[in-house]
């Protein structure tokens, strides 16, 4: 059995508060510090059907997207430019420390390569009861790129 660390409990709850405002309407994440002093862009996308609303938080490495009843499906978190200030989270953890970390992954995949959207790394999806956690690595590099926090319903 894996001991989890103080620092490791600190990252789960990160995870774990971020988690919170899934399913959430948008206007409780946008009323919470600090979230609320960010600058955001907002987008709808007209053409599909179910309307998503997307906010985008292009300083701080952050990014939502929302049904059309603008409550939070996904919260995407870029490793690169994401406010470490505001996590415990360490970015530069390798995959077997995010597995150790977070348990065994539900699902997995291997690299690819997308003609349009470039490179993909290796993810691991780590299913909880509400949630899922999404972890994307560089793809040149054992460390984390992206995580996505999304909703169950959404799960794809």
């Amino acid at each position: 059995m894996t001991r989890i660390q103080p620092r490791d409990e600190r990252q789960i709850r990160m995870m774990t508060s971020l988690s919170e405002y899934l399913g959430k309407p948008v206007a409780t994440f946008l009323a919470s510090s600090p979230f609320k002093f960010w600058p955001y862009e907002r987008s709808v996308e007209e053409g599909l059907p179910e309307h998503p609303v997307d906010y985008v938080f292009s300083e701080h490495g952050l990014s939502l997207t929302c049904d059309s009843d603008e409550k939070i499906e996904s919260i995407f978190i870029q490793a690169n430019s994401f406010d470490h200030s505001l996590s415990d989270i360490q970015f530069a953890l390798r995959r077997h420390e995010v597995i150790k970390l977070l348990g065994v992954a539900s699902k997995s995949g291997g690299p690819m390569r997308h003609p349009i959207l470039d490179q993909y790394g290796v993810w691991d999806r780590f299913d909880r009861a509400d949630y899922s956690i999404h972890i994307e690595y560089q793809p040149d590099e054992d460390r984390i790129k992206l995580i996505t926090l999304m909703r169950a319903d959404v799960v794809p």
